[in-house]
This record gives C-alpha cells, sequence and structure tokens, in this order.
C-alpha cells in the first residue's frame, strides 16, 4: 500500500451505527406486509446492494407492492429515527487524529446529499471532512456513479488513497475508482461475508485506527 494521504469514509454502517436502527424500521414494514421479521445476525448475512435485491429478498412482492412505495416507506421510518441513531463512540477522537496527521478525509454514501450534509452537522463531525457526497435520491442508488467525482476533485491519487466501509458494495467501489480498501466487520455485513472477498478486515475502528498507524508511520 502506497503511504495514505486521503481516506474516504463510507457512512452508513462504518461511522454512522445504524444497523440496529435499519433492523428494527423494517421490522415494521415486515410485521406490515405479514412477512417474517429480521434478527440483527440474519439482517447482516442478507442486506445487499442494490437494495431493491435485499428487499425480494426479505419477500416483497414488486408486481403487487412497488419497490419504490417500500423503500420510502422505509425510508420515512428510518428518518424519523435517524436523530436518536448514534455514530459510533469513537469516531470523534479518531476523525480529530487522522485530520492532525494531516489526512484528508471525504465521506460517500448511499444517503441522499442534503440528509448526509445535515446529518454530519447534527452529529457534530462535518467539519473533519473536505468534502461529502451523497446521491440524489433516498432509494439508496447511484454511489458507485458518484465516486470517481469525488475522488477526481479531491486532488488526490487513487493510489494515495484508501476507502474504509463495512460492505462490499463499498469494496467494489473502491476497486473501482482504483483505490486500495479497508472493511470493518461491525456494520452491515457480517465479517464472514466480508473476508470471503477481502483480507483487510477490521472487527472494528479501533482496530483499524492501529492498523492504519502501524503501516503508515
Amino acid at each position: 500500500m502506497e503511504k495514505v494521504k486521503q481516506l474516504i469514509w463510507d457512512w452508513n454502517g462504518t461511522l454512522l451505527d445504524d444497523v440496529r436502527m435499519c433492523v428494527n424500521v423494517m421490522n415494521v414494514l415486515l410485521d406490515k406486509y405479514a412477512l417474517p421479521e429480521l434478527t440483527c445476525e440474519k439482517y447482516k448475512q442478507v442486506f445487499d446492494f442494490p437494495v431493491k435485491d435485499y428487499y425480494a429478498n426479505l419477500g416483497f412482492d414488486f408486481e403487487i407492492l412497488p419497490f419504490e412505495q417500500v423503500g420510502h416507506e422505509f425510508m420515512d421510518g428510518y428518518f424519523k429515527e435517524l436523530a436518536d441513531t448514534p455514530i459510533f463512540p469513537e469516531v470523534p477522537k479518531y476523525l480529530k487524529e487522522f485530520k492532525t496527521l494531516g489526512i484528508n478525509q471525504l465521506v460517500l454514501s448511499a444517503m441522499e446529499h442534503n440528509a448526509l450534509e445535515d446529518s454530519l452537522t447534527a452529529k457534530g463531525i462535518r467539519s473533519y471532512f473536505s468534502n461529502v457526497q451523497g446521491i440524489d435520491n433516498h432509494l439508496a442508488n447511484g454511489k458507485l456513479e458518484l465516486a470517481a467525482g469525488l475522488l477526481k476533485s479531491s486532488g488526490f491519487a487513487a493510489k494515495e488513497t484508501l476507502f474504509v466501509g463495512d460492505t462490499i458494495h463499498d469494496l467494489h467501489v473502491a476497486q473501482t475508482i482504483g483505490c486500495s480498501c479497508a472493511l470493518i466487520a461491525n456494520g452491515h455485513f457480517s465479517k464472514e461475508r466480508l473476508l470471503k472477498e477481502h483480507d483487510l478486515v477490521f472487527d472494528s475502528l479501533t482496530d483499524f485506527r492501529s492498523y492504519f498507524k502501524s503501516v503508515r508511520l
């Protein structure tokens, strides 16, 4: 790995601890439509991108119930709970530490852009990032297409950039733009799923921070 000068952070499940909230909101919909409920363990095995496939795997029939309808129902419930959903407790300390080291930091998220900006500000961490990029809809579509533009606008090369996420989709985004990738296994994918696709997988942000400092110094 080249000496890392820039981190691109995923938001949901990497910095924002929203897995249990996502499960709770989805279970409201599953109960409404008489479908089997989720546990957090099962969720981490079945959640995927595109999220339309994830919904289908849960049993939603889009010939009866359009994806856009159930997707917006989920997001309505999600945003009602977002203000009370915490970031991981170590996040502010580590973001400050990386900034002090001179690391440029960005956020790339499948959250709608204005909602992302508002959420980062509300959690008190927006100032740690030189730029953030969300998508233009509430259905978690389009993150891959935005990655190259975010990297280009940063002024840093792909070989100087490390993408930090919690899903195989994050790995694919990093690979598409030519960045190295680290995955944190306390988000939306189980550790077992991540290790099947990638070897740089950490149990927590604390483990990632320790690794990063050891290889960079």
